[in-house]
């Protein structure tokens, strides 16, 4: 099989890839906190190109260059990146000014978050709606109800009494956070527990996405995608003539 098949197929994949991620993150654009993803691809195979010299009866090969035969996706990865912040008024909404993340209980699993957009379950607890409660340093964050303060120190505040403090956590390398849903992320790395974080109350976080950006690069995917499907018919319809001219010659 042509050398050209493998490329363009490969080309196709790759680029359709990227437009299912783009589409991802712009489906994604309105979700507090959540933080874009971008692929990275990479070559697979090469060629190496040389000049050849003829002197006589000696032949030289003078190295030129090496091409990469095959672009392809190799992963996902997350940008981390500061979202917008938005005031909204709503006491239970939070917003992280910076690195961390809020860690809610998800059946006994821990998960990590920037979307601060919490709700109050029907026992009183803070919760991020499908998702579970959200952990301070004493555990799981009882208000009661909407009737709570809110300290720049990050604490709950009942009836004068500063009752818990919303818990930020902090990874050395966020390369250890895996995708568990859309904004939340579990790991088997062991997080900090920030000492002095910066927490807004009534603001969210918005996602990092910009659209712009995204809406470019998914024009540019699909282009990229019918310009190789248009090439692969090409040659299918060359190796097809090739066949039927062979078979007359014969």
């Amino acid at each position: 099989m042509s050398r050209g098949f493998y490329a363009l197929t490969s080309g196709m994949l790759t680029q359709q890839r990227k437009i299912d991620i783009s589409g991802n993150n712009i489906a994604n654009m309105n979700t507090s906190g959540y933080k874009k993803e971008q692929t990275v691809t990479t070559s697979f195979g090469s060629l190496f190109l040389h000049k050849y010299k003829q002197s006589g009866i000696h032949e030289n090969a003078e190295p030129l260059n090496n091409v990469s035969v095959i672009r392809t996706a190799l992963e996902n990865y997350t940008v981390h990146s500061q979202g917008t912040l938005e005031e909204t008024g709503n006491i239970t909404d939070f917003a992280i000014m910076g690195s961390g993340f809020f860690a809610v209980d998800n059946n006994g699993q821990l998960l990590y978050t920037r979307n601060g957009s919490f709700n109050i379950d029907e026992e009183g607890y803070l919760k991020l709606e499908g998702a579970g409660r959200v952990q301070g340093e004493f555990g799981e964050i009882y208000v009661g109800s909407d009737k709570f303060g809110f300290s720049d120190d990050g604490s709950i505040i009942i009836e004068g009494e500063a009752v818990d403090r919303i818990a930020v956590y902090d990874f050395e390398d966020y390369n250890s956070l895996n995708k568990y849903r859309e904004g939340l992320f579990i790991s088997d790395a062991e997080p900090e527990l920030m000492d002095y974080p910066v927490i807004l109350n009534k603001t969210i976080e918005r996602s990092n996405i910009n659209v712009t950006e995204e809406l470019a690069g998914l024009i540019s995917s699909q282009r990229a995608l019918q310009t190789a499907a248009q090439a692969l018919k090409i040659y299918d319809m060359t190796d097809d003539k090739a066949v039927s001219e062979i078979s007359k010659i014969v």
